[in-house]
């Protein structure tokens, strides 16, 4: 199920913080000191993780959800339908929906590099082999499947049909009729930022705290606060797993005295 749409404009909604790490961030009392480099590295992340709104698409990962098709024209045009599956082009301002008219929903089909586009009233985007579109199918076929390619260059991308022919928009018409992928084959793909896959980061475990629950399952038992803390030491000091064995080797002692 997709979700709500955003539009330019909308507020972001403000996110309460998880009282649990607030709180465990209060008891561990530590963090880590990182280079000048390294801080700045952090804050690009931090301000692509929190990225909303519309952007364009760089990667096939970032194909998923609702998304826009431009030609970046003087003015720029989108790809639109309307109520009875017609597919045509519009004049836009911005490169932001102001219509949901504008807006398509990509999937991908099952064991297949295909994907499929719905229009806003959940009809299937359909070419035939005549290069006609519309978007009034219940069902995908052959006429729904469609191949998209990011160009070598830029962030255009081209977008074909079973009958290997390109997308193309103009200020008259959209048609998938075209033998060559020239200027107005070339589109600016427009999505969601909150539905681009991000690569997963790999945590340096110097740079990271360790929490009082997670000593105490490497341990096997709960733990005095004077062990935590030097445990704690031991982590930074990239000692733990001695530390952790100094600790078990004591209450063995403990237990037979």
């Amino acid at each position: 199920m997709v979700s709500k749409l955003t539009f330019k404009n909308d507020k972001p909604k403000k996110r309460k913080r998880d009282k649990a790490g607030e709180e465990d961030d209060q008891e561990d009392g530590y963090r880590s000191k990182t280079s000048s480099s390294s801080q700045t590295q952090k804050t690009h992340e931090d301000h692509e993780d929190n990225e909303e709104g519309w952007v364009n698409a760089k990667t096939k990962d970032d194909l998923n959800g609702p998304c826009m098709f431009i030609l970046n024209d003087s003015p720029p045009l989108s790809m639109a339908s309307d109520g009875s599956g017609k597919i045509f082009s519009t004049v836009i301002k911005s490169y932001d929906p102001s219509k949901v008219q504008q807006v398509f929903v990509l999937g991908n089909i099952v064991q297949s590099e295909k994907y499929t586009l719905k229009s806003y009233l959940g009809k299937y985007f359909t070419v035939s082999k005549y290069g006609i579109c519309e978007a009034t199918s219940e069902a995908i076929g052959p006429e729904q499947e469609l191949a998209i390619e990011k160009k070598e260059t830029g962030d255009g991308w081209v977008i074909t049909n079973a009958w290997d022919k390109y997308l193309c928009l103009s200020p008259n018409d959209v048609r998938c009729d075209s033998e060559s992928a020239g200027f107005k084959e070339t589109l600016m793909i427009r999505v969601q930022a909150k539905f681009r896959k991000r690569p997963s980061k790999t945590i340096d475990e110097s740079q990271r705290n360790i929490h009082t629950r997670e000593l105490e399952d490497k341990v096997g038992t709960p733990l005095d606060y004077e062990t935590i803390k030097m445990l704690k030491k031991a982590f930074r000091n990239g000692r733990l797993n001695e530390a952790i064995l100094d600790v078990k080797e004591k209450m063995k002692t403990d237990h037979r005295c």
